[in-house]
């Protein structure tokens, strides 16, 4: 049997994504956590992402959180690590100084550096230099891991956060498959985004409401062009309606689930941007449909892509409310369950740009939210790709 692997990191304040992908990558068997005493809260946070992980991958791993010391005693934080060191002294250590307060990291690189010139054991030091994706060795060997990647269920969990299915889940597979290529060419094609939202407008207005889980339900379109027709028989050719009739008077009936007016209503921007974003084939995870679960609520996450280690979210709106401020306000709170100023936001919108009003504006920028709109669609992969590998991109 090898020897264990144990990780000793440092909780000073800073995102512990960095702890994460060490985590996901070496699978250590201990984990010590030296922490401030001003970050001991985020400790039982640590936890809960690292009892996931263990689950989720299957391998074995504890984690030792010793009290909290203070941040600028160096002799205190030093003696910490090494105790951590002389509890278990045959391992193969890696010291994290990342997300430690500056003296704290001063400290543990010299416990490290200590412990490898005394050959009293197998240790590491790195720093994650998350600006340019590296790992940075400054005690042991130099060859390092490329281990910034992760998916958007891990990101998650590395904020104690739980993301489930959203409505479209039951029928992911056909939407994803038999549903897509119209949601391609909506996207591709702004004349199609106005008609179907004229559709799905008049829908909205209808006295019977919108479909519900329990039955489909049917509307008359009055006075419909030939124009509208053609378009809605592509749907009815994908099942995206239940039927579709048109009488003498130009007046279009349809029947609608539950199920298909959530795709039509919104989701197919949804579907759409996920699928270019994965097409770039840059882009380590992309999902979409999914909701993130904050105590009581459940938060909408439209699509959600992860890029060496950087998480992008995006808001995708084909309605009016697009240009509200509440869903400026409401993306950012997303954002920040997942990691604050380090997550890339975008407002994605069916809708010209045009509408959005000064006012709107100065609100979007002020939360450094980037706003693609209907004058973008078709080329919306550049729009992400441009995001993601920006210099700007919030760095961890």
């Amino acid at each position: 049997m090898g020897k264990k692997k144990a990780l000793l990191t440092l909780f000073g304040g800073r995102s512990f994504l960095p702890i994460a992908l060490i985590v996901l990558h070496e699978r250590p068997d201990i984990v010590v956590a030296i922490s401030s005493e001003q970050s001991q809260y985020d400790i039982p946070q640590l936890r809960q992402a690292i009892e996931k992980f263990r689950d989720q991958l299957g391998f074995s791993c504890t984690l030792e959180a010793p009290d909290g010391v203070d941040a600028f005693d160096v002799e205190k934080i030093q003696s910490t690590c090494e105790n951590a060191l002389t509890k278990y002294p045959d391992a193969e250590w890696i010291f994290d100084i990342t997300s430690g307060t500056s003296l704290m990291s001063i400290a543990a690189y010299e416990a490290a550096k200590k412990a490898r010139l005394n050959l009293e054991s197998s240790v590491k030091c790195w720093y994650m230099n998350t600006s340019h994706t590296r790992v940075i060795s400054l005690v042991g060997e130099k060859r390092t891991p490329d281990i910034f990647q992760i998916n958007v269920d891990d990101y998650a969990t590395a904020y104690s956060r739980k993301l489930i299915p959203g409505d479209l889940e039951e029928r992911r597979e056909q939407s994803e498959k038999i549903w897509l290529p119209f949601a391609r060419k909506v996207g591709k094609n702004p004349r199609y985004a106005e008609l179907l939202k004229s559709v799905m407008l008049e829908v909205g207005r209808a006295k019977q409401g919108r479909p519900s889980r329990a039955a489909a339900k049917d509307y008359i379109l009055k006075n419909s062009s030939q124009e509208m027709y053609s378009f809605l028989e592509e749907a009815k050719t994908v099942e995206l309606l239940e039927a579709l009739g048109r009488d003498s008077a130009s007046n279009i009936s349809l029947r609608l689930s539950y199920l298909q007016d959530k795709f039509l209503n919104g989701a197919w921007l949804e579907a759409y941007v996920c699928d270019e974003a994965r097409k770039l084939q840059i882009f380590d995870d992309c999902q979409w449909n999914r909701r993130i679960i904050d105590g009581n609520n459940k938060n909408e996450l439209d699509v959600a892509m992860t890029y060496k280690a950087q998480l992008l979210i995006a808001e995708c709106k084909t309605g009016d409310e697009a240009f509200a401020s509440d869903t400026l306000y409401q993306l950012n709170a997303v954002a920040n369950m997942l990691g604050n100023r380090f997550v890339g936001k975008l407002l994605i919108t069916s809708l010209p740009r045009k509408d959005a009003s000064k006012d709107f504006e100065a609100k979007r920028k002020g939360l450094h939210i980037v706003l693609a709109t209907a004058e973008d669609l078709p080329d919306i992969r550049r729009i992400l790709e441009k995001q993601a590998k920006s210099p700007d991109f919030p760095r961890m």
